[in-house]
């Protein structure tokens, strides 16, 4: 049989989409895109492959992960609810890189002021720079659909929260984070410092869930299943230790404090 004149090599292709080669070989075996075959054995796309290829690549470009474009291309996801997300993602990432873009610029004028910063600052803007690194994920929606209920997730995403909101957040847990560190993990979690900084985190737990206790229930196990999976923990923010502690503070808050929940 005469090949069509409408389909084009995997080269042709890859040059007229701007991708590689190997791209497109990732996207076949996630199963996204099956070009056909030669009787040589060589791929070939038609168009209903190249306007597939279109909508992958434009997914794609919003940022949304290969797992969430198949589903989406099956038909088995909802776009509007992926944008929602990826939307909530990328305004998160936005503000987090603002508030370590702040951080670095007040370390640079600190240091061509004084000529050196001091170990605590040191560890401030390290740890700023290591939460821009968290990514919203496959993995951290399927631990938030497991550990929220749907009214919940619903009620997170309607809420206004804008970037300066983010930010703000942000720099309060890394401060309570590096208050865990000058004191240590190991320090009596009865000493008026670790109540300090037990009030300060359960003020900004509170914030997030509302005073709602199934909402803090929800959360704390939400961070529990984080901390479980070394690919998730290892992007922070706060490390198991910061969790341990935190969870030996907020029990003994309770005592000390009896409208403590």
């Amino acid at each position: 049989m005469k090949p069509s004149v409408f389909q084009e090599t995997a080269a042709a292709v890859a040059k007229r989409f701007g991708v590689s080669v190997k791209a497109l070989r990732v996207y076949e075996d996630a199963g996204l895109i099956k070009p056909a075959r030669t009787i040589a054995g060589w791929r070939i796309y038609r168009p209903p492959e190249l306007e597939r290829l279109s909508a992958i690549l434009a997914l794609k470009q919003l940022g949304l992960p290969l797992k969430r474009i198949g589903e989406l291309l099956r038909g088995k996801g909802d776009l509007a609810a992926a944008l929602v997300l990826q939307e909530a993602a990328l305004e998160d990432a936005k503000a987090e890189t603002q508030a370590a873009l702040n951080l670095v610029r007040a370390a640079r004028t600190k240091l061509a002021r004084d000529g050196a910063l001091s170990p605590d600052e040191l560890g401030k803007l390290v740890r700023s720079t290591a939460m821009t690194e968290f990514k919203w994920n496959d993995k951290m929606e399927a631990l938030a659909q497991k550990n929220y209920t749907p009214e919940q997730l619903a009620s997170l995403r309607a809420r206004p929260f804008a970037a300066e909101d983010q930010a703000r957040v942000s720099a309060a847990w890394a401060q309570v984070f590096a208050d865990i560190d000058a004191l240590g993990v190991n320090a009596n979690p009865t000493s008026e410092r670790a109540l300090d900084i037990a009030r300060r985190a359960k003020a900004l737990i509170d914030e997030f869930t509302g005073g709602d206790p199934a909402m803090f229930k929800a959360a704390t196990a939400m961070k529990r299943d984080m901390m479980a999976d070394p690919e998730i923990a290892a992007q922070g923010p706060g490390t198991t230790a910061h969790t341990l502690f935190l969870s030996r503070a907020f029990a003994e808050l309770k005592l000390n404090d009896p409208g403590a929940e």
